[in-house]
């Protein structure tokens, strides 16, 4: 079942940032700058071209941000990226391309001025107040997702949330979303995975539901916000400052809850040999340690490869802008015949000049350039 995904190759795009239809690509802001579906329906044929059979959108619903991770509510699409009608049109024209879509779903937490939130404070009536995560039976000070004081996390031991969540991806199911995308898994019980990926398939049996789960940058002060699958993999969280904590076993505690986890433990040995300086190919040392990874999960278990996505660093960075490098890391990534996600841009050779893992604010703004159209491709993955 859901071999179609086995091989699945995946052009990773923020709606905002990749066609706005604008003639000299705008800076890199906090601000919607342009992008919407149409663009993307526009450049199909361009995305099939490099050789991806799927698209991994960005968030869809009305956010207070450009990336769609701050959603205000799940009955619309953001106005900035168009109409349930564009979305549909999307679907249709992808589809018969023979390409996937994948959507990037969000059920942890909403922006603080989402309607539902704000109904949820004592000060406007304390509708579905059990909905949330509060501090206190007589307070409005929340629980907020990972500490950003602006996102309120849902509860989502509360079978109402649960059901409403449900509700909004078997929509998406029944719309011809091929796959999911779960941001943040790592914060939401293996209850509700498991039983969103079982309700999804009963829409389409085919439906993949993979996660984003990552524990890098999170304290053990925020442990309380995250499920894990036994209490002995919170306690070597709890401990992750004098021992080390293994992304790979994190990532392994999914198999059963969802059908596959973004690969950072993969991405993670490329960054080690290249920050050893052994490079890609011929790294006997390399395929050893990719070997050994693997050899962790079921074969059944998908896991997703990436290089780079829009919450790291670009790898044409981390490989010291060595084109042959990329190539190589490409290749070999490829040759491995599993999932790849491939960020936008990456086929323009895109790179920062300095790291996103620091104190700036937006930091992370470095990594989601608008594509450049009057540039053309310098790599493709057929």
């Amino acid at each position: 079942m859901k071999k179609w995904f086995d091989q699945v190759r995946i052009y990773h795009l923020l709606i905002d940032r990749f066609n706005g239809n604008w003639q000299v690509p705008p800076k890199s802001v906090n601000e919607f700058l342009g992008g919407n579906l149409q663009g993307v329906i526009d450049k199909l044929d361009y995305i099939k071209d490099l050789g991806f059979n799927a698209i991994m959108l960005s968030p869809i619903y009305p956010s207070a941000n450009y990336h769609g991770y701050h959603t205000l509510n799940f009955d619309e699409i953001d106005p900035h990226f168009g109409t349930w009608e564009i979305y549909q049109q999307l679907l249709d024209e992808a589809h018969a391309k023979g390409m996937k879509i994948i959507c990037d779903f969000v059920p942890n937490h909403c922006w603080y001025e989402a309607p539902m939130f704000q109904e949820a404070l004592l000060k406007n009536g304390g509708k579905h107040r059990d909905w949330f995560f509060f501090e206190n039976k007589d307070s409005d000070e929340f629980v907020s997702f990972l500490g950003f004081g602006d996102l309120p996390k849902f509860n989502l031991t509360n079978p109402e949330v649960v059901s409403l969540m449900i509700e909004k991806a078997q929509q998406l199911a029944r719309m011809g979303v091929d796959a999911f995308r779960i941001d943040h898994a790592l914060g939401q019980p293996h209850e509700f995975l498991q039983s969103l990926r079982e309700h999804l398939e009963t829409i389409n049996s085919n439906i993949v539901v993979f996660g984003e789960v990552w524990a890098f940058g999170i304290g053990p002060q925020l442990a309380s916000q995250l499920y894990f699958k036994t209490e002995n993999r919170r306690q070597e969280f709890l401990e992750q400052e004098t021992k080390p904590f293994s992304q790979d076993q994190l990532q392994a505690d999914y198999v059963g809850t969802l059908d596959g986890v973004l690969d950072f433990a993969y991405r993670n040995i490329l960054l080690e040999e290249i920050g050893a300086g052994r490079g890609i190919k011929g790294n006997a040392t390399l395929k050893q340690k990719i070997q050994d990874h693997f050899a962790l999960y079921p074969e059944d278990f998908k896991l997703v490869l990436f290089l780079d996505n829009h919450d790291t660093d670009r790898f044409m960075f981390d490989c010291h802008d060595d084109v042959n490098l990329l190539k190589e890391a490409i290749d070999l990534t490829m040759e491995l015949a599993r999932p790849f996600s491939f960020l936008y841009g990456t086929e323009q050779l895109m790179t920062i000049t300095k790291t996103i893992f620091n104190a700036e604010p937006y930091a992370d703004l470095r990594v989601r350039n608008c594509m450049d159209w009057s540039k053309s491709p310098q790599l493709r993955i057929k």
